[in-house]
């Protein structure tokens, strides 16, 4: 009985970050939990919302970056930079990378921000 009762309130407290999320969304405002991201670094940010290829990114979704050496990138995206070509990405470590759109050879989006599936 306990177990269930955890499980339901695991589940609304799921159910209400993720309207919170739209909520903000909505409102143009992002929750990432980073000490280096600051609005400064936001507000330099070219692109919140855009396409790569087939896919359409927006500040907060978290994704899977395979470079082509092979190496992965995995992290919260936070925009584009339009010059430098690059996307802005922090990882789960708290740094601050830029990966150059030639260098990707395939990214995955894990997880949407503000979605629930």
């Amino acid at each position: 009985m306990i177990l269930f009762f955890g499980v339901v309130l695991s589940f609304f407290g799921y159910l209400f970050s993720v309207i919170k999320e739209q909520q903000d969304l909505k409102n143009q405002q992002v929750s990432i939990k980073s000490e280096k991201v600051t609005q400064d670094v936001i507000d330099d940010i070219d692109f919140k919302v855009f396409k790569l290829g087939e896919k359409k990114l927006n500040i907060g979704d978290e994704i899977s970056v395979r470079l082509k050496n092979n190496n992965r990138v995995h992290g919260t995206l936070i925009g584009a930079r339009k010059v430098e070509n690059a996307l802005c990405i922090v990882t789960a470590e708290d740094e601050l990378l830029e990966v150059h759109v030639t260098r990707i050879k395939k990214l995955r989006v894990t997880m949407k921000y503000g979605r629930l599936f």
